[in-house]
């Protein structure tokens, strides 16, 4: 039996009505379309991480949260010996935010290189988008919310 380790991840789904906020890599667009997301710190929340995360790759601030659509566990193999342990948050923006714009994000404590992102939003179809890495696993849920509560997921 396996003793892969497990991660604690933040994956963030901010929506402005009936859109989704989505990146490429600039310099590594094989990574493929993705939303922001990383590692819960050992001294955060999932919801405070996810709201770090947002802000490190994106340079929003005016986001707020509606609630944890769930959470679920993801195996990296083989690109990782790692299970992810994965808190999905629905988002909403509160302030205005171009419809595309490139944003980079600083790695401190790995390297003194940052990584160009290239952000654009996507109209939520009740697919996964076809997001990189299984982040799309909530997106049927959350297109259907919004579809039923009128562009607005409340409740």
């Amino acid at each position: 039996m396996s003793t892969q380790p497990t991660t604690k991840k933040a994956i963030a789904y901010v929506t402005n009505k009936d859109e989704l906020m989505v990146f490429r890599h600039t310099d590594f667009p094989e990574a493929g379309v993705q939303v922001p997301a990383g590692t819960v710190e050992e001294s955060e929340e999932p919801s405070e991480a996810v709201l770090r995360e947002i802000y490190e790759e994106s340079g929003v601030k005016g986001v707020r949260i509606i609630e944890l659509l769930g959470i679920y566990q993801y195996n990296m193999a083989p690109y990782r010996d790692e299970i992810q342990e994965r808190y999905v948050y629905h988002l909403e923006l509160t302030e205005p935010t171009p419809s595309t714009w490139q944003y980079w994000e600083m790695h401190s404590n790995i390297s003194k290189n940052s990584i160009a992102f290239d952000f654009y939003w996507v109209k939520l179809d009740g697919s996964d988008l076809g997001l990189a890495g299984g982040q799309g696993y909530f997106l049927s849920k959350l297109a259907h919310k919004i579809k039923k509560n009128g562009n607005s997921a409340h409740n």
